[in-house]
């Protein structure tokens, strides 16, 4: 008997675990599973279609025990022998398990079907009697109370249909990685948030999707709200078909409140029905939540529907009554209106307001102020001062300071103090709680459930840049090369949306991630670089720099020693003594003489700032094999840093004040520094076309291949770029000529790109030009017209002729010098029309004259230059102007316009903005410009 059970386990273990459905592997779900091989038992609970099945599946093929995996019936426990399934009673399941040898994991799918047949007593003595060394996760639709009540049972791990719902991350991958149909960040946050990460909901989106076009894929997220077209039948048929037909109704009717509540529902039937009913809806909706997980509450009281459920309802029973759904929401509203009005906690209301984009309370800007103070200098210093402040914020504060100054052992306390505070404004909690995960490292399951709680918290609510955050961060957690992937086109996208402060901290989150698993990727911390240095925070740029140097000293790049001894200047500069403690390590892997003092002084900077090093031992550094390449004896070259200091091998407090930078491309070339003309007589012609091209991106990195394509097309690429190396060498001589080349702090080189820096008080005339087009619409957006217009008068003085005159016909220049030419007669048309509003036509004439100048097939500017010609009281200019319009239409081709006064009125001259096709306007002077 012993020797057939004994072949009966090893060919149930043989059959091992049914392939999982394609998704994607949901680690915190897994990592929250893993205890159960110290629990002993687990229990996965979740309604119909919430991926269940698919996540047993997962965790079992990867646990690493045997696994006897069995689906329960109603009559009786279905396990696969070899190649046919095989049904047995709970007590057979215990002989199976106890001839299995060693540890075993038993996975019992769909137990809700054994609890329905009345087989609990049998579950439970199943779950006693097996062997300590036998592991047990159910899955179920409902949970069994016995696995909490007996003693004699440890309390299981239990993942809930809250855990099993996708979260934004989870559902971006399944649609990039699994269906190959990659979605923006803003409509895998839509369509998470319409279908709550319902996996089933999820799925059957995708296979309505299926096949369409991106845009109208694209179309199909932003028009989910209201009935759930694409899940109907599965609701119906899979979902709702179970229930009793009490339940449904109580489903249908209850479905036109938010949120279902036992006196609603009830009073909702008296109202509708006109009986005097027992109550029962208290007992329907308990059922609802622990017999078919389709509610959830947590008060006991107030309980929700899932979202893509409680639309198909809501729909499904307006469209059932017709004209009478009307009576319906009257009748709702209603009992809402009976309803005594909700407790409220005046004491906690805040009002909101935003720092760069992320919600902060309006009553906290001393905190906010603080740390914005120590992302640009000497963050230890505020600590100090966010310590003595107090509360939570305080503490927030403190150890955001700590944080950035590398401080990182004495982080962790207050971070955890504000995670902990019951009173705390939510935001600054969440804040705090991840800051505190992020720091603590650990287990990265344990990691990863704290940031996905947050996460999930953060997005009920409605703090929607921390659960962005939140993200993000999941998204790049384990720093494998495929989340760096993942975390580089999130951070795109985040930079898309206009938020540059949360694409920064996830990459740098993903890079200190990969960079602890020894992925040296210098590209990755200079690209950081520049944009730390763009949100003007010198601290996480300093860090930054530091880690570039680390990760170029690692591959042995040929100016390793300089870039470290430039990222100990700046981490000096910068007054972040936890960076200075990676600059010494790259430092000491660069230096042949000193080495081994400066790895010793790196070590110990390391342990007295209590910042952790083990992300550059990863590399190979502070006791690696590195080899050490010697470095040149020059002195250290002068670099830029974010606030405009030149840092050398001097006192970290020493200055020197950079120069500024006035440029002008429009009507002529001009550039002067600290105010004297630079003379450019001297360097050759495409040098100087160099120039012109930095010039026009002023501020902006331009890619050396684009600069050598554009100049040197007709050059092999080698050639080419030695010729732009030689043209970039003469154009710093010639702007700085007292400095040496490699040290200018003008045209500075990042990475593959040369940038024309514009220090503070430098002027850029096409940058202000644009600046003031931004302008003026911000200011007629909100109605200060008088403002909006002073902004475009700015524009048309700033434009004193065509953009780079001196470079012809040149590809590169020809669609910018077109685009800021239709931009300035845009600027003046809208002038015009403002000047006509104020009623002050001569300057309207000026205006719409100028905008023709620049376009003469401006339909909108001729219209408003009658318009304001009749205003002034000039019937013959306003008759010429008729005819130059006239004639304009008809080289056109267009029809020409009836004889009649219809032009005169501005009422019939302002309505429209449309414009012809144009051609090339005439050669006409243009006024100089006032810029200078």
């Amino acid at each position: 008997m012993a020797q057939g059970m004994q072949a009966v386990a090893a060919a149930v273990i043989e059959s091992g675990v049914p392939a999982a459905r394609r998704g994607v592997v949901r680690r915190a779900l897994m990592s929250a599973l893993d205890d159960v091989l110290e629990a002993g038992t687990g229990i996965v609970v979740g309604p119909r279609g919430s991926g269940k099945t698919t996540v047993l599946a997962q965790w079992a093929a990867s646990c690493g025990l045997p696994v006897v995996w069995a689906r329960c019936t109603r009559a009786g426990i279905s396990v696969r022998s070899g190649s046919r399934a095989v049904t047995l009673t709970p007590t057979e399941v215990s002989g199976v398990l106890r001839a299995c040898a060693g540890p075993t994991l038993l996975v019992l799918d769909d137990v809700h079907e054994l609890l329905g047949a009345g087989a609990a007593a049998e579950l439970e003595q199943l779950l006693l009697t097996s062997a300590p060394t036998v592991h047990v996760v159910m899955g179920t639709r409902r949970q069994p109370t016995f696995t909490l009540a007996r003693s004699e049972i440890d309390p299981p791990v239990v993942v809930t249909g809250a855990d099993l719902r996708m979260r934004t991350w989870e559902v971006d991958r399944l649609f990039r990685d699994v269906y190959g149909h990659p979605l923006t960040t803003d409509d895998v946050e839509t369509l998470t948030h319409e279908t709550e990460g319902w996996a089933a909901a999820v799925h059957l989106f995708q296979r309505a999707t299926d096949g369409l076009l991106p845009a109208d894929r694209r179309r199909a997220v932003r028009s989910m709200r209201g009935d759930p077209h694409y899940a109907r039948d599965y609701l119906v048929g899979e979902v709702l078909a179970e229930l009793d037909r009490p339940l449904v109704q109580l489903l249908h009717w209850g479905s036109v409140f938010d949120e279902l509540t036992a006196d609603r529902c009830d009073a909702l039937t008296r109202e509708i029905s006109g009986a005097d009913g027992a109550p029962q809806a208290t007992g329907l909706l308990r059922e609802l939540e622990c017999t078919w997980s389709l509610a959830s509450t947590e008060d006991g009281v107030h309980y929700r529907l899932p979202r893509v459920l409680h639309q198909h309802l809501r729909a499904a029973h307006a469209e059932h009554l017709g004209a009478s759904a009307r009576i319906w929401h009257d009748r709702a509203q209603a009992v809402l209106a009976d309803e005594p009005p909700p407790r409220t906690d005046a004491g906690r209301a805040a009002t909101w307001a935003e720092f760069d984009g992320i919600e902060v309370p309006v009553d906290g800007h001393e905190w906010v102020g603080l740390v914005r103070a120590a992302l640009r200098r000497d963050p230890a210093a505020q600590a100090e001062r966010a310590h003595r402040l107090g509360g939570t914020g305080g503490a927030l504060a403190e150890g955001l300071c700590l944080l950035l100054a590398g401080r990182q052992h004495e982080a962790a306390a207050p971070l955890r103090r504000a995670a902990a505070d019951p009173d705390g404004p939510r935001p600054l909690v969440l804040g705090a709680a991840l800051a505190e995960a992020a720091l603590a490292g650990g287990r990265l399951g344990a990691v990863l459930r704290t940031i996905d709680r947050v996460q999930g918290e953060a997005d009920r609510q409605g703090l929607t840049w921390l659960a962005r955050l939140a993200h993000g961060l999941i998204v790049g957690l384990d720093g494998t090369g495929a989340a760096r992937a993942q975390s580089r086109a999130f951070a795109a996208d985040r930079q898309a949306d206009h938020d540059p402060w949360g694409s920064a901290l996830v990459l740098t989150w993903s890079a200190l991630a990969g960079l602890s698993l020894g992925a040296a990727e210098p590209d990755a911390w200079e690209e950081l670089v520049r944009r730390w240095q763009a949100l003007d925070a010198a601290v996480p740029a300093a860090w930054a720099r530091a880690c570039y140097a680390v990760t170029a000293a690692a591959q042995q790049l040929p100016d390793a020693g300089q870039d470290a001894r430039v990222a100990e200047a700046v981490a000096r500069a910068a007054g972040v003594p936890g960076a200075l403690a990676y600059a010494y390590a790259a430092l000491a892997a660069t230096d042949p003489e000193d080495g081994g003092e400066l790895a010793a002084l790196a070590e110990s900077s390391g342990l007295e700032t209590g910042v952790d090093m083990r992300p550059v031992r990863a590399v190979g550094l502070c006791g690696g094999r590195v080899p050490v390449r010697p470095a040149p004896p020059a002195r250290v070259p002068a670099v830029p840093t974010p606030v405009g200091r030149r840092v050398g091998p001097g006192p970290a407090e020493a200055e020197d004040r950079a120069p500024e930078l006035h440029v002008r491309c429009l009507g002529e070339f001009r550039v002067a520094v600290d105010g004297s003309a630079v003379d450019l007589s001297g360097v050759r012609p495409r040098a100087r076309s160099a120039l012109r091209m930095l010039a026009l991106h002023a501020g902006r990195p331009v890619h050396r291949e684009q600069l050598a394509e554009a100049l040197w097309s007709e050059l092999d690429p080698r050639a080419a770029m030695h010729n732009l190396h030689v043209s970039i060498s003469a154009v710093r001589r010639a702007l700085e000529p007292r400095v040496p080349t490699r040290s200018s702090r003008l045209v500075v080189r990042d990475g593959e790109a040369y940038t024309l820096v514009l220090r503070p008080g430098s002027r850029c005339d096409v940058d202000e030009l644009e600046r003031a087009v931004r302008g003026s619409a911000r200011r007629r957006a909100t109605g200060d017209s008088d403002a909006a217009a002073d902004e475009l008068g700015r524009v048309l003085d700033l434009y004193g002729g065509d953009l780079l005159p001196e470079d012809g016909p040149a590809e590169w220049v020809v669609a910018p010098r077109a685009r800021l030419r239709l931009m300035v007669a845009d600027a003046a048309a809208d002038l015009a029309q403002l000047e006509l509003d104020r009623g002050r036509p001569e300057q309207a004439i000026a205006a719409a004259a100028r905008s023709i100048e620049l376009d003469e097939c401006r339909d909108h500017a001729w219209r408003l230059l009658v318009a304001a010609y009749t205003a002034s009281g000039d019937a013959a200019a306003a008759h010429r102007a008729t005819s130059g319009y006239r004639a304009m239409l008809d080289a056109l081709g267009i029809p020409t316009l009836p004889a009649t006064p219809a032009l005169a009125p501005s009422a019939e001259v302002t309505s429209g903005r449309g414009t012809p096709p144009r051609r090339s306007p005439r050669t006409s002077p243009v006024s100089p410009g006032t810029w200078s």
